[in-house]
């Protein structure tokens, strides 16, 4: 296949289909291969997905996190393996539940050091996210509270012993980076990759003019044979995503475009550099996609990252992939939970939605 110019970028086409919006990509550290954009970001205000709607990345946004930190590392500033009490040290006394079915019976010390290459694997022990933050909103807290909140409830595990999926390890990464740094996480992130690479659309507070370019999330409902909007995002969902006294959340927090994040991918594609300059090593971008997980885990996981290539899933569906080694990368970005109706046997695709909310 011949490669476009750097320059070029594959005219984006809409669908007539009333259907959630979605833009596949392939990047390569020169830019965009290929782009198809097919449906609606609004499906009952018929506003087309586009390059520059703005989608809820969910835990894709974990691999950026990694990948900012991992600059740390570079520059020596901080150590994979490092206990997390040199940097928090509320992390040094810590307990876990004797029994992880049920963490608030009965607690015990626990023996092992928590890491911060445990926070990045999900090895840590830690729960997804504990107690209250389970079901309300997950960015009224700063950081730093948080991560109190995380080191008070019982582990799960000894860390590094098992795998369970925690965007508190992530959280608490954030913290880590503020501490080290003596700037806020979003700072830190501006500074580091957004601004860098151009991402001027990207972040975990978003403007209101970016607000109103927002992809709505839909659901596929075969009772009914529509699609169902969600107006908001799932545990983000009590304060104005513009509201001042958002804080971020680095597991799941982020906003971004599908063109921002394409400079994101064709960094990574380039093995850290993007147009000339140094973002982040390559060997810091291997060892994010290198298997971190301890023989047995229930999973396969890297450091904020899949294993193999260097990206991550979201809860909405997006999905970057970037492959070291023959320097390009894929992107799926849609706002979409569950299957497609066309997946499931004997249902039709129907474009309808509910009202706003």
């Amino acid at each position: 296949m011949n490669q476009k110019p750097a320059t070029a970028v594959a005219e984006a086409s809409v669908e007539a289909a009333r259907k959630p919006g979605t833009i596949d990509m392939t990047v390569t550290p020169d830019g965009i291969r290929t782009c198809r954009v097919t449906g609606f970001a609004d499906i009952e205000g018929g506003r087309p997905m586009a390059m520059d709607t703005l989608l809820w990345m969910a835990s894709t946004g974990k691999v950026v996190t990694s990948a900012a930190f991992m600059t740390l590392v570079d520059a020596g500033r901080v150590s994979l393996d490092d206990p997390v009490w040199k940097y928090l040290p509320h992390f040094r006394t810590l307990y876990r539940a004797r029994d992880p079915e049920h963490p608030g019976d009965d607690v015990v010390p626990l023996e092992n050091t928590v890491t911060l290459r445990h926070l990045l694997s999900h090895t840590a022990g830690l729960q997804w996210l504990p107690g209250f933050f389970q079901h309300r909103e997950l960015t009224y807290l700063s950081l730093e509270s948080q991560t109190h909140v995380y080191a008070a409830s019982p582990f799960l595990f000894e860390p590094g012993t098992s795998w369970r999926y925690s965007n508190a390890g992530i959280n608490t990464v954030g913290r880590v980076i503020e501490v080290v740094t003596g700037k806020s996480y979003e700072d830190f992130m501006d500074e580091t990759v957004f601004n860098p690479l151009g991402m001027a659309d990207t972040g975990y507070h978003p403007t209101p003019e970016q607000v109103a370019r927002r992809a709505y999330g839909y659901a596929y409902d075969n009772e009914t044979r529509s699609w169902v909007c969600s107006a908001v995002t799932p545990q983000m969902s009590l304060i104005p995503y513009d509201g001042p006294n958002r804080h971020a959340e680095c597991g799941g927090g982020l906003f971004s475009t599908a063109a921002d994040m394409a400079r994101f991918a064709r960094m990574v594609a380039g093995g850290g550099v993007f147009e000339g300059r140094r973002i982040v090593s390559e060997a810091a971008l291997r060892e994010i996609c290198r298997r971190q997980t301890p023989p047995g885990a229930p999973n396969e996981y890297g450091l904020g990252s899949q294993v193999g290539t260097v990206g991550h899933g979201g809860a909405w569906g997006t999905q970057m992939r970037v492959d070291l080694d023959r320097r390009e990368g894929t992107l799926h970005l849609v706002q979409k939970a569950g299957k497609w109706p066309e997946d499931t046997p004997g249902e039709e695709q129907v474009g309808t939605r509910i009202t706003h909310e």
